[in-house]
């Protein structure tokens, strides 16, 4: 019988975080690493190809996750039952369904399987928090310690991203800004497997922010998903919509308001926390429009460097804050809106704007040079906006 344990003392899932000590809980800080359930590499048993492989190129398969079963597996206390959030499962049902599953000793009931476009959930009954959740499927045992919910971020404004490389300099000026400009409180980043620097690094530049009542980084190094196909381009990009389910579910559930942006991503004008908060539905959308830099290769850019943009103006598509818990609010929270972006135009603010500036990126999914060969001109008010960066 083959044995493989995901547990939370594995090196890549070590929790790092800062909190301040008014959210300490009864004297001791909870831990935030993830508790995955992971695939042996020996097991013949992986998840087959959302892509045809007509549509996939070369090199697809190098980020495509066939071996994550769940990225964290949460005891929901209010639900009474254990959540799996995953990856899409597709062949990997199987697991679920003809599993035995155990909360330490005692058997689970049937898992119910809720199925997204870019991720997975499965919840199983259970009504006490379990030390150890075990499946035992052919000759596979599959073993993890349940995270628990965490509550250090009631009641802030958090805002949240992924990032993998990003130079820590722009990670510090992101937090920066949103502190300043819209009052973040909190902030919570996944790092999908940085090789540039450690989480530890991270933590210390989440650290140095002034303003932050909660600073949290994940170690979370899960196959990212390819966009190496020539259709269903994003297909296969699983992991950010499972860290914005674990997001949800785990860590943000009692926030005061949420906003999960890029690290290249700066929001300005009206507070978007406080006109979520106001909202009926507990939702705003942020028009979003490219910001350039026309600094060279050579130069390390900045965000205040892009203070240029296209004439007529090039915008992208628009992102989102919201309250958690509102009757809307309660569904699959997605890159770019909720239930499909169906609501995103009549949830504009018109007085709140986000800067996407090209070139703070280290080019993983693509070389950032949009603005070439086009006419471009400064912003008047980009460049106030950025002011206080300098």
């Amino acid at each position: 019988m083959t044995a493989y344990l995901a547990l939370s003392t594995m090196k890549r899932f070590t929790p790092v975080l800062c909190v301040k000590p008014n959210v300490y809980t009864r004297g001791r800080m909870s831990s935030f690493a993830l508790n995955p359930m992971i695939l042996p590499p020996e097991s013949e048993l992986r998840r087959a190809h959302i892509v045809p492989k007509k549509y996939r190129l070369e090199g697809y398969d190098d980020t495509y996750d066939f071996h994550t079963i769940a990225y964290d597996v949460v005891w929901m206390e209010q639900r009474k039952a254990l959540l799996f959030v995953c990856p899409k499962l597709l062949n990997l049902e199987t697991v679920f369904k003809a599993s035995k599953i155990f909360a330490d000793t005692s058997a689970l009931p049937k898992p119910k399987i809720k199925r997204y476009r870019r991720h997975d959930e499965v919840w199983i009954k259970c009504p006490l928090k379990p030390s150890e959740v075990t499946l035992k499927f052919e000759n596979l045992v599959l073993g993890v310690k349940p995270s628990s919910q965490n509550h250090e971020f009631d009641g802030k404004n958090v805002i949240m991203t992924k990032s993998k490389n990003n130079e820590l300099v722009w990670i510090s000026d992101w937090l920066r800004h949103h502190v300043h400009v819209q009052s973040a409180t909190a902030a919570l980043i996944f790092d999908n497997g940085s090789d540039t620097y450690s989480v530890t690094d991270l933590q210390r530049t989440m650290n140095a922010t002034t303003g932050l009542d909660v600073a949290v980084a994940v170690a979370s190094d899960f196959a990212f998903g390819s966009w190496k196909a020539t259709k269903l381009l994003h297909r296969s990009m699983f992991y950010q919509a499972g860290m914005l389910s674990v997001t949800r579910h785990r860590f943000l559930h009692s926030a005061r308001a949420v906003l999960p942006i890029d690290i290249d991503e700066m929001v300005c004008g009206a507070n978007v926390f406080d006109a979520a908060r106001s909202s009926r539905i507990g939702y705003v959308t942020i028009p979003c429009a490219w910001r350039y830099s026309k600094l060279d290769d050579a130069r390390r850019p900045s965000h205040q460097d892009h203070i240029w943009r296209c004439e007529p103006d090039a915008s992208c598509k628009e992102k989102y804050c919201l309250t958690p818990g509102r009757w809307f609010t309660d569904t699959v929270w997605d890159i770019h809106g909720l239930r499909r972006y169906a609501f995103n135009a009549i949830s504009k603010l018109n007085d709140a704007r986000i800067h996407h500036c090209e070139h703070i990126s280290n080019g993983w999914k693509r070389k950032r040079d949009a603005q070439q060969g086009k006419y471009l001109i400064v912003d008047a008010q980009t460049q106030r906006d950025f002011e206080h960066l300098n």
